[in-house]
């Protein structure tokens, strides 16, 4: 048994279909920033863990001061954009492509975002699991203490294929009329 592209499709609703989801890793990530979010971090400091940006990484604290609250009413359209890239690139960071660091964000899914209608073309859900399956690999070692990848679609496979381990008791539901699976365990 093992979490395949039609789990995350039903599971999620996430898209299995379309353009691979590869990019240049050798960007100036801050341009890419300032062109997208609409701001620039600070400037790399050499051998620091202090750095807001390092390669295509960057803090989700830097990100959340940015934009702390939703746009005006009467922004303009590249305001809302930036505010779309930025909630775009969080979800997907916190819920398909998390690493171990837990503070850092890849800016790597940003550039396939441009405009943000392009996002439909692309398959996440296959980059999702080949995430999913790279942390999961790393984990397997036995000196590794974290791990890192969708780890909500392996809990709701988990909950879907062993219904026993799930902590949520109820009478039988109603079937699922639309959407993904998932909305199974929401309240």
């Amino acid at each position: 048994m093992s979490i395949t592209l039609q789990d995350i499709e039903v599971i999620l609703g996430i898209l299995v279909d379309g353009l691979p989801v590869t990019g240049s890793t050798a960007k100036q990530w801050n341009v890419v920033c300032r062109e997208l979010l609409g701001h620039e971090p600070p400037p790399v400091i050499p051998n620091s863990n202090k750095s807001t940006l390092t390669g295509a990484r960057i803090k989700y604290k830097w990100l959340d001061e940015q934009f702390p609250a939703p746009p005006a009413a009467d922004a303009g359209d590249e305001v809302v954009h930036q505010h779309a890239h930025y909630h775009i690139l969080v979800r997907m960071g916190a819920l398909l492509f998390m690493d171990k660091s837990a503070d850092q964000v890849s800016l790597l899914p940003l550039q396939l975002l441009n405009p943000i209608s392009n996002a439909r073309r692309y398959s996440w859900g296959s980059a999702a699991l080949a995430w999913l399956y790279r942390q999961l690999c790393s984990a397997s070692k036995k000196e590794v203490m974290q791990i890192g990848g969708a780890l909500l679609l392996v809990q709701l496979w988990a909950y879907s294929r062993f219904p026993q381990l799930c902590p949520i008791v109820r009478p039988p539901l109603p079937p699922v009329h639309s959407g993904p699976l998932a909305i199974r365990y929401v309240h």
